[in-house]
């Protein structure tokens, strides 16, 4: 039944929907690449600042480091106040501790006490402590700033107090949204004035030559580095230096901060350590202000395009890797960005520089998913419509499976795919069916000359010549390994040319003919991709159209030439032409016709073994070759022929079909009476050789002149008949012996004696004697023995 070719319904090229899609995904790509950019500018304005927050708070604690030995925290405790009663205390007090410490000569005195109102009811004590200020000068002052109704203004120190100290300091801290202290200004300006930091100002009164941050111009954000946790200055209680049990000594070229510790003073402030915040002293906070000016440190920010540039760059390196690299290879190239910007805040932070990662680490999460997302729509369009061009163009039938209810959208796209897959490898396994079916070798080669598919045909035709195929294979050692000549060779470049449809035919090394076909290969779109070349063995075909045309000479010449002659004595004797008696005429009639038997004879036979399965038995050569030897009796008597047969006395088992044994061994026979000489010998011999695969060897020698080396190299050939001899023959008894032979697994061969006489070498497989019936046996025997 013909069935018409599948044709898939029109739709749009594949090329253009190919090239349609992907410029769509580039836009889409170029989209994300600026939203990106613009993401990374607007997140600069803080809007990640809870997040940063958290992690600059688990960074500070790496900062931590031991403090300055000459840095020294008086401090207003609760064991002070337990002592010198209630909270405040008498400026005559302060007073003398300034000059106990003063006693000491230590560098500079930071008072943390704000000292803005008058002790009317004890003035002694203000003029008391502005003596003690006034008596080294080197005590600096805190002044705090505050918003009134007239806006914000300083409270300073009395005048007689801020006469005498030698620098005034503001004290205010910058508090976070979460109530933590992180950084503080260096300048403070109110009106036409610009005050100093508390640990600024005190830093240039202890250290005046100084190159520290406080003398940039402009107000100056000041990110404190703090050097450890609550406690971690040196700390002397407020009442020890006044009763000396701190001797005054202690203090020498030592920088002191006096203030309040005390738990219920409401002097303490949480700073940044971890999840885990702590409470830690005004004074502490502006020791360690004055400890970091002091090293020259800042925790510094880079430049808002450096910024920038950091929180884009891991998203925009992710993206361009989204170009070239799979969805695992970006998956592992964001986690790898990942920690690097985790190290590089790090790093950067123990070298005093704060990069805000959250804005980075956000824009390389989100950028993922996002192109992920968009990647995979493009994936499930191109996957649906491959799908129904499949669908529509696979002429296979499709076998109905169980329905199952997909819920997930990706896993109904994924059985379509898998669907779409299993056709294809149903279409796969046809085509190597079919190829693998053919009768003919089959390679599928690329355009640059690989070769790509093949059958078991063309596996069994390379193999004699130890060249097995794999795929990849370059085609011109093909070519080399069958062409036995440099014409030959070039067949490939006719088959380029268009001229491999009707084909080439070639001989290999073994002998064999090819004929060579190659049709080109395109592909859905018409390109081509490739050839597909059919090698047929025309070896049978040749020899049988020889074999053909040697019949057709035998029939029209040695078959018609006794039929002639026959016709020819007949029409002389009805002419009354004859010129023999009536007894001759018809002896050599007689003659003619046997002629012709036998030649028909042997040409049947011939054809007979050429052709069909023979019908093996378990056969004695012993038997046959005694058999062999009775048919030609008469011949051998005409010409008083001794035929010895030597023989061990054992069967010698071969299977084998036995009219078509006996009359091979007869041809041999044959041959041996007409070429020997009149009351001559012919000798044979039966053997068993070989040790692994043991062989029945038949040896008949005969005294006759032997073979000539033209004889030797076509004894076997059909219609062949030796040298000049007179012997009567169509040349086809020993082409029957040598057919037969090699049909039963065997082989034969010529040679001569060296002692005049030509020897004929049968080998045939033995067979293992089986469970044989004892009647075969004696009959073969009895047989044996009779002869």
């Amino acid at each position: 039944m013909r069935t018409d070719p599948v044709i898939p319904p029109p739709s749009p090229a594949p090329g253009q929907r190919y090239e349609a899609r992907r410029a769509w995904l580039r836009f889409e790509w170029l989209v994300l690449f600026c939203a990106t950019l613009a993401a990374a500018l607007l997140l600069q304005d803080g809007a990640l600042r809870a997040a940063d927050r958290i992690v600059y708070d688990h960074l500070v604690p790496t900062l931590e480091r031991p403090a300055p030995d000459d840095i020294v925290i008086v401090a207003i405790d609760d064991k002070s106040i337990a002592e010198l009663g209630r909270w405040p205390w008498k400026r005559g007090i302060h007073a003398q501790l300034v000059n106990v410490l003063n006693n000491g000569s230590p560098k500079a005195i930071g008072l943390d006490l704000l000292l803005t109102e008058s002790d009317n009811a004890n003035t002694a004590g203000d003029h008391a402590l502005a003596a003690a200020l006034a008596r080294r000068h080197n005590v600096i002052l805190p002044i705090l700033t505050t918003r009134g109704e007239a806006g914000i203004a300083p409270r300073l120190p009395i005048p007689s107090l801020a006469a005498a100290a030698a620098g005034l300091g503001h004290i205010q801290l910058n508090i976070g949204g979460d109530g933590r202290v992180r950084n503080v200004n260096l300048h403070e300006y109110l009106g036409r004035y610009r005050w100093l930091a508390f640990g600024a100002a005190l830093n240039r009164l202890a250290s005046p030559d100084a190159n520290y941050l406080a003398k940039d111009d402009g107000e100056r954000l000041l990110r404190i580095p703090f050097f450890g946790p609550a406690g971690h200055f040196h700390h002397v209680s407020y009442i020890d230096v006044l009763h000396g049990t701190v001797p005054a000594a202690f203090f020498r070229d030592k920088t002191v901060l006096v203030g309040v510790v005390g738990a219920g003073l409401g002097d303490l402030f949480p700073i940044p350590q971890g999840s885990h915040p702590g409470l830690m002293s005004g004074v502490e906070i502006h020791a360690n202000i004055f400890g970091t000016l002091r090293e020259g440190r800042n925790i510094r920010t880079p430049s808002t395009t450096i910024a920038v540039v950091f929180t884009a760059l891991p998203a925009l390196l992710v993206l361009l890797g989204f170009t070239v690299l799979s969805p695992r290879a970006a998956l592992g190239l964001s986690v790898l960005l990942t920690i690097l910007v985790a190290a590089a805040c790090m790093l950067l932070f123990r070298h005093d520089i704060w990069l805000a990662p959250s804005g980075s680490l956000l824009l390389l999460w989100l950028v993922y998913p996002l192109w992920s997302w968009r990647r995979l729509e493009s994936a499930l369009r191109y996957l649906d419509e491959e799908t129904i061009r499949l669908a529509a163009s696979v002429p296979l039938p499709i076998r109905p499976r169980p329905a199952r209810r997909r819920w997930e959208f990706l896993e109904r796209r994924i059985e379509a795919a898998r669907a779409a897959t299993r056709r294809m490898l149903d279409l796969h396994q046809f085509v190597a069916d079919n190829l693998d079916s053919m009768p003919d070798a089959n390679l599928v080669i690329d355009q640059e000359g690989r070769l790509m598919l093949f059958n078991r045909k063309a596996q069994e035709l390379f193999l004699p010549l130890k060249m097995p195929l794999g795929q990849g294979q370059d085609i011109a050692r093909l070519i080399a390994s069958i062409a036995s000549t440099q014409n030959d060779r070039s067949w490939p470049a006719h088959l380029m040319a268009g001229a491999g449809t009707a084909g080439i035919e070639i001989t290999d090394p073994l002998g064999r003919i090819l004929l060579v076909r190659g049709t080109a290969s395109h592909n859905a779109r018409g390109a081509l991709i490739g050839w597909i070349i059919s090698l047929t063995d025309l070896t049978a075909l040749r020899t049988a159209e020889r074999q053909r045309d040697q019949s057709l000479n035998f029939i029209s010449h040695d078959m018609r030439a006794p039929q002639s002659a026959i016709l020819a004595a007949l029409s002389l004797y009805r002419q009354g032409k004859a010129v023999q008696d009536e007894a001759t005429l018809f002896s050599r009639i007689e003659k003619s016709v046997r002629s012709t038997l036998s030649l028909a004879d042997d040409f049947v036979l011939l054809a007979r073994a050429r052709s069909g399965p023979p019908q093996f038995e378990d056969l004695d050569m012993d038997s046959l070759l005694a058999d062999a030897a009775d048919d030609l009796w008469a011949l051998a008597q005409d010409k008083q022929v001794a035929i010895a047969i030597d023989s061990d006395g054992q069967p010698h088992w071969i299977r084998g079909e036995r009219q078509m044994l006996v009359r091979a061994l007869g041809n041999v026979l044959a041959n041996a009476i007409k070429y020997g000489p009149e009351q001559g010998a012919i000798r044979c011999s039966i053997a068993l050789e070989g040790q692994l695969s043991q062989e029945v060897v038949c040896r008949i020698d005969d005294e006759g002149p032997g073979l000539s080396a033209a004889d030797s190299a076509q004894v076997f050939a059909p219609f062949y008949r030796a040298g000049t001899t007179a012997q009567s023959g169509a040349g086809l008894g020993l082409n029957l012996v040598q057919t037969v032979v090699e049909r039963h697994g065997g082989h034969i061969l010529a040679e001569n004696l060296p002692s005049g006489g030509a020897r004929f070498i049968l080998r045939l497989p033995y067979a293992q004697a089986g469970e044989m019936a004892e009647d075969q046996m004696s009959s073969s025997g009895s047989t044996t023995s009779s002869r």
